[in-house]
């Protein structure tokens, strides 16, 4: 949780010091289907009524759209306030997806002409869980941030 929670807070100081969103307006955009915790910010951007029901006001400026569906990216990256895109190169909670060939090499440029950060939390996928490093690595994609956590020192330490 600690990494998503640092991702996103990076994320926005970056929009508001070198994009140049006005302050307090900056937005993260996440896949439907996302697990990375149970803290405020986790289930402001869940989908899962197990996680969110319940326990609102939710965290503003969290916004959701479909899982490996590349027009809705570029839609929702129309704004200009979107600070970053957080997503899971294979998504777990969810049962496992795998995206299509190609959806994250689509994200990855989506992100670079829109001017937005590329997160990609590889906290179950990484440390070669899928046979690469990470699982970005299986279409050659570099993240601008790229969240690990515990899966560094065997879910031990935080």
């Amino acid at each position: 949780v600690e990494a998503g929670e640092t991702a996103c807070k990076l994320a926005r100081k970056w929009a508001y010091t070198v994009k140049g969103i006005p302050k307090y307006k900056a937005k993260i955009i996440f896949a439907a289907g996302n697990f990375w915790g149970r803290t405020m910010s986790a289930i402001s951007s869940s989908t899962d009524p197990s996680s969110y029901d319940g326990f609102g006001p939710f965290m503003p400026g969290f916004e959701l759209i479909p899982y490996n569906d590349l027009p809705a990216l570029e839609r929702a990256l129309q704004d200009p306030n979107v600070a970053a895109f957080m997503v899971e190169p294979i998504q777990g909670e969810a049962g496992v997806i795998v995206p299509d060939k190609g959806y994250l090499t689509g994200v990855r440029d989506l992100c670079t002409k829109h001017n937005v950060l590329f997160i990609a939390d590889e906290i179950q996928t990484g440390l070669a869980r899928t046979g690469k490093m990470l699982a970005v690595d299986h279409e050659n994609v570099r993240p601008d941030i790229i969240l690990l956590g515990k899966a560094l020192s065997g879910g031990l330490y935080p």
